[in-house]
């Protein structure tokens, strides 16, 4: 039976019958963009991203269930999914659950992170104990998508109340630690097994560093024991009944990591609803000090769609990113939540920028390649042609489960007619593709057609590129792997692809689809010069002289520039930075668009400052600079771009 969700999608094609049978396809859909959430179909939350030795990026969440039991969170396992390129996300499924803790109570599946070390993953999760109180196990792994499981047959910490939210960090010297919990903070020193931790550590109470964050611990609230913790995280103030609930703006989900010598906590602040707010400090354990607000709780009057936040913070390829969760999914809310990821910028003395949540989320930081097998389940998004104009995302006919051919993967399934996926920014090359192979299951008879799937590239309302029939393999279970030509004339250079699933407009499910890959055209070798035969030349009187080699000499690029000031003016801004050695000058880039992607304008200095006129009253500004160098054609060479600059004009 198809999920209460499906029932919605099919309520939704009632109202759009009359335009499906006009046409099959909406007359304009919009090239894609970057999406927020992540994930459209399945509730995630608590996001723990994590860079992994292989490249990718991997993030872990806490999953709620669609039906909530008690009207409270349902939350029965853990998922993951991981990329390479920040927009298309590779699900993995369920990487770990309750029950793989024989000491777990049911639907206590709480934030959880996976921190990796000496080749194993140690996911440190909150479950509730069977005596009802929180602890914090571990489970290990051989891979960031395990399969975990649990060393010690008990929990590493607790049970205790509010035992919630750990955050484990590696320092440079080795020594692990790990922060947790609402309403207090804790902090233990881990061995190097990374699942135990130094009871005797100098200054804790059996191994356990606690901040007293509750206002029962302040009788009197003008204490210099309380102006202290105030300073570390802020001066609470939410009230209940008319009284103080908290000293400090604490609430919990703290992540803890390390960033240029700067120690930092990010964590869930202020009360109901949450926003996302920070400490600094010079050492692991602190003293820290409160330095405001990264992510408010509302952009614009809007709220997030969800009365909790948690953050997850992690550096990748050359970009800072704030993972957080939302209510913003269809059917969505504080018990129904989605991860999403916006990009953060960091001050030179370290601090953080403010940001807003947005719908858009982040820019591509690469390419995915489709001459390489790619998982179906690789996606920015999915969607229905019948989905309703108010509910753009998510919760729509693709869902998602264990595939029965590969032991730990995942495949697509309950895919109905007109449902379709994007994945977004593939690179086909210069050459082209010629072939499209993909491998799926049907519940039709052997050879016989149960559905298409038709290639569309940067808009579903192009002219397809390939239409692919999938053979039934006489059950649901039997996969079937075949090949279609495609153009390579027209399948070439750098698309968005639309894969739209078309057939039976009735069957609930179609087909499931486990993988595709393109094959690239030959790529023609470089062509061999010919070789004459050497003409005979008279012996001279006078030694001939050998010409010397020409010397080729290879210009480097310039080092990347480093910003070292920035400053508003009106209608104008100041940017400075250092001198970068053998430069022989500079360009900068500056827009409004944060990416630098859109309505870029660039100028040329010699110098090492610049100050940029006639800009927009009251807009932000981005900036970045570049050194180069003139290269032997006199061209030139430029080294990398600096970091971005925000400025707000005044």
């Amino acid at each position: 039976m198809r999920s209460k969700c499906c029932l919605i999608k099919k309520m939704s094609a009632v109202f759009l019958a009359a335009a499906v049978c006009i046409t099959a396809m909406p007359t304009s859909i919009k090239q894609a963009e970057a999406i927020n959430p992540i994930v459209q179909d399945v509730y995630t939350a608590d996001p723990a991203p994590m860079a992994c030795s292989d490249g990718r990026l991997y993030v872990y969440t806490s999953h709620d269930e669609d039906e909530t039991l008690n009207g409270f969170y349902t939350m029965n396992d853990w998922k993951c999914y991981s990329t390479s390129d920040m927009i298309n996300w590779t699900d993995h499924g369920t990487v770990l659950s309750y029950h793989d803790f024989e000491w777990a109570k049911e639907n206590s599946s709480w934030a959880g992170q996976v921190v990796e070390r000496n080749g194993k993953f140690y996911f440190y999760v909150p479950i509730n104990a069977k005596n009802g109180q929180t602890a914090i196990g571990v489970a290990v792994g051989d891979s960031p998508t395990g399969p975990f499981t649990d060393p010690l047959n008990e929990p590493l910490i607790g049970p205790a109340p509010n035992y919630i939210d750990p955050t484990v960090w590696v320092d440079d010297d080795g020594q692990a630690y790990m922060y947790w919990g609402n309403p207090d903070l804790f902090c233990v020193a881990l061995n190097e097994d990374m699942i135990s931790y130094d009871k005797e550590y100098p200054g804790s109470d059996k191994g356990i560093i606690k901040w007293e964050l509750e206002t029962s611990d302040y009788p009197d609230l003008e204490s210099e024991e309380c102006k202290n913790v105030q300073a570390q995280f802020g001066t609470g103030t939410r009230m209940d009944n008319g009284k103080l609930r908290r000293p400090t703006l604490y609430e919990e989900g703290p992540w803890f990591y390390k960033r240029e010598g700067h120690y930092y906590l990010v964590y869930a602040a202020n009360g109901i609803p949450e926003r996302i707010d920070y400490s600094m400090a010079d050492s692991p354990l602190g003293p820290w000090e409160y330095k405001g607000m990264i992510m408010d709780d509302n952009v614009n009057g809007q709220g997030s769609g969800s009365f909790t936040n948690h953050p997850g913070v992690v550096e990748y390829k050359g970009h800072s990113y704030l993972f957080y969760h939302t209510g913003k999914l269809h059917d969505g809310n504080g018990y129904h939540r989605s991860v999403a990821v916006d990009e953060i910028f960091y001050n030179e003395d370290g601090t953080i920028e403010t940001i807003p949540f947005t719908s858009e989320g982040v820019e591509p930081v690469g390419t995915l390649n489709p001459y390489n097998r790619v998982e179906a389940e690789t996606i920015e998004y999915s969607n229905s042609l019948k989905a309703s104009d108010n509910d753009p995302l998510g919760k729509y006919g693709i869902e998602k489960e264990p595939c029965s051919n590969v032991t730990g993967g995942v495949n697509l399934c309950d895919i109905s007619n007109e449902d379709y996926i994007c994945i977004r920014n593939v690179d086909f090359g210069q050459y082209g593709a010629v072939k499209l192979t993909a491998c799926t299951a049907a519940d039709a008879a052997a050879g016989a057609v149960a559905g298409k799937i038709e290639v569309y590239l940067d808009s579903i309302d192009s002219e397809p590129v390939a239409e692919y029939e999938v053979k039934g393999g006489g059950d649901a279970d039997t996969w079937v792997t075949n090949s279609v030509d495609v153009d390579k004339s027209v399948v070439k250079g750098l698309h968005d692809v639309y894969m739209l699933f078309t057939g039976n407009d009735e069957s609930e499910s179609l087909f499931k689809f486990d993988y595709w890959q393109f094959t690239q055209d030959e790529i023609p070798l470089p062509p061999v010069t010919p070789t004459t035969p050497p003409v005979a030349q008279p012996t001279p009187s006078v030694p001939a002289v050998t010409p010397a080699e020409p010397v080729v000499t290879t210009v480097k690029a310039p080092a990347k520039v480093k910003v070292t000031s920035s400053k508003a003016g009106k209608r104008s801004m100041t940017l400075k930075w250092k001198k970068v050695s053998g430069a022989k000058g500079y360009q900068v880039y500056y827009s409004t668009n944060k990416s630098l992607k859109k309505a870029v304008k660039k100028t040329t200095v010699k110098k090492t400052k610049i100050t940029i006129k006639k800009l927009k009253k009251g807009k932000t500004y981005y900036a970045k600079v570049a050194a180069y160098v003139n290269d032997s054609n006199g061209k030139k060479l430029f080294g990398k771009k600096s970091a971005v600059v925000k400025v707000k004009v005044k």
